[in-house]
C-alpha cells in the first residue's frame, strides 16, 4: 500500500474513473492519503462524482509518472464520515483549505478504497517494441510489463 501511495503522490495528478448509466467518467485528482492503513481521497457531496460513487462504488485510479511507469488501482470507494478523517485530510493537504471549506463542512466527504488491487506497469517495453523488427510478434504477447501486484490491502 505504501508503494501505491508514494507512487500516486509522486504523480502529482492521477485520474479516478467511475461509471454513470454504463458510461465511463474520468476526472483528475491530486490528493490521496494513508490513514489507519487505508488509502483515502476527498470529494464534495454536491458533485456528480459523489453521486456516481453512491450508485456504483467500483472505481479505478490510474496515475503515470515522469519515467513512463503507471499504476492502476481498483476497488470499492467506501465513505468514512468521521470528523477525525476529514481533519487528517485537511492537515495532510493544505490545498483543501483553498476549497473555502473546513473539516467540519457537511459538503466534504472522505472515501477509502476497500478490496483494493494495484498493478504497476511500464511504457519502457512498449517504447522498445515500436522500433523492433519483431514488433508484431511482441504486440501479440504482453507488451506491458507488470512488475508488482498488490491485492486486498
Amino acid at each position: 500500500m505504501n508503494e501505491v501511495l508514494e507512487f500516486l503522490q509522486d504523480c502529482k495528478s492521477f485520474f479516478i474513473a467511475t461509471t454513470i448509466d454504463g458510461k465511463p467518467k474520468v476526472r483528475p485528482f491530486g490528493f490521496i492519503m494513508k490513514y489507519e492503513e487505508k488509502l483515502y481521497f476527498v470529494t464534495g457531496n454536491q458533485k456528480p462524482f459523489f453521486k456516481q460513487i453512491q450508485e456504483n462504488p467500483e472505481i479505478e485510479i490510474c496515475g503515470m509518472n515522469k519515467k513512463m511507469e503507471w499504476v492502476r488501482l481498483n476497488g470499492k470507494a467506501v465513505v468514512d464520515p468521521r470528523l477525525e478523517v476529514k481533519q487528517k485530510a485537511f492537515e495532510t493537504s493544505p490545498r483543501l483549505i483553498h476549497t473555502n471549506k473546513t473539516a467540519d463542512s457537511p459538503v466534504i466527504e472522505c472515501f477509502y478504497i476497500d478490496e483494493g488491487e494495484a498493478s504497476f506497469f511500464t511504457m519502457k517495453v512498449l517504447c522498445q517494441v515500436v522500433g523492433s523488427k519483431n514488433a508484431e510478434t511482441l504486440m501479440q504477447s504482453s507488451i506491458v510489463l507488470v512488475f508488482s501486484v498488490f491485492q486486498n490491502f
